[in-house]
């Protein structure tokens, strides 16, 4: 079986959401016509999920747009670009940082030389108590569940 890599936002989003270990640990979105779903998306940065009422347990926000670097080469060839794509774990009402840990660390996992950084108390008044940002490298390839 071929090497796949974390090149869009969307194969995370089916890595991760394809990982019945990682989906246990995640909480739930209510909308407002009553629905609930798995805690996952995907979204711009800034951007709301529509109709969205509340959020329990802990949520997975995978950014569609990545930071990158270039690396040039000296034979004039088109330079490869690496993107390291931005995933956020929030602990919401019912969660605490320790299944935000325990659901980063299965998140990274299933990316080789992802990391977590930037383990913050979130403001007060937004309902969750804590967050982490995981970063995932392009060019680092997806190790099977």
């Amino acid at each position: 079986m071929a090497q796949q890599f974390p090149t869009t936002a969307q194969v995370i989003y089916e890595t991760l959401s394809t990982d019945t270990n990682f989906m246990a640990l995640l909480g739930t979105y209510r909308f407002k016509a009553g629905q609930e779903m798995p805690a996952i998306s995907v979204v711009s940065a800034g951007e709301d999920l529509p109709a969205l009422r509340k959020v329990r347990g802990v949520e997975c926000i995978i950014q569609d747009a990545g930071d990158f670097t270039t690396s040039e080469y000296l034979t004039g060839d088109a330079p490869r670009v690496s993107v390291t794509w931005s995933v956020f774990l929030v602990a919401w009402e019912n969660a605490k940082g320790a299944d935000l840990q325990v659901a980063a660390q299965a998140a990274c996992r299933r990316f080789l030389g992802a990391e977590s950084i930037q383990t913050v108390a979130t403001a007060d008044g937004l309902g969750s108590l804590v967050q982490t940002k995981l970063m995932i490298k392009s060019d680092m390839p997806i190790v099977a569940s």
